[in-house]
């Protein structure tokens, strides 16, 4: 099976940080969140790429979801298939003891589209 998921190098563009909410990461002076809305973002905000979540995945530890538990543990990114799931804390409220993972949840080059479905999002 060929895999669809790259592992890219992460190199920061700025020395800027965003300044953003508390359930956010802030990376390349952008905010990124989780949360399970059906690849749905809030206003402001866009799918983000598995190519930035393999730069921040970890910095979720510690973090929420943005406003609603996940029913399903792939996240939905602005690529075609979705290379990371959470392997813990998946579908729970509270905070997330690691971040998401290649693989995780089962979630090898997934097409899950549902309407609870774990979400990546970017502030544009």
């Amino acid at each position: 099976k060929v895999s669809f998921c790259l592992c890219l190098a992460c190199s920061t563009t700025t020395t800027l940080v965003a300044s953003c909410q508390s359930y956010e990461v802030s990376w390349n002076n952008r905010c990124y969140y989780l949360d399970g809305s059906g690849g749905a973002c809030a206003s402001g905000y866009t799918l983000g790429t598995n190519a930035v979540l393999t730069c921040i995945a970890t910095q979720f530890v510690g973090k929420t979801y943005r406003s609603v538990t996940s029913s399903n543990c792939c996240i939905w990114t602005a690529d075609t298939y979705e290379c990371y799931g959470m392997s813990s804390n998946c579908n729970s409220a509270g905070t997330f003891s690691a971040g998401p993972v290649v693989n995780g949840g089962g979630c090898a080059n997934a097409q899950n589209h549902n309407s609870g479905q774990l979400t990546f999002c970017s502030k544009i």
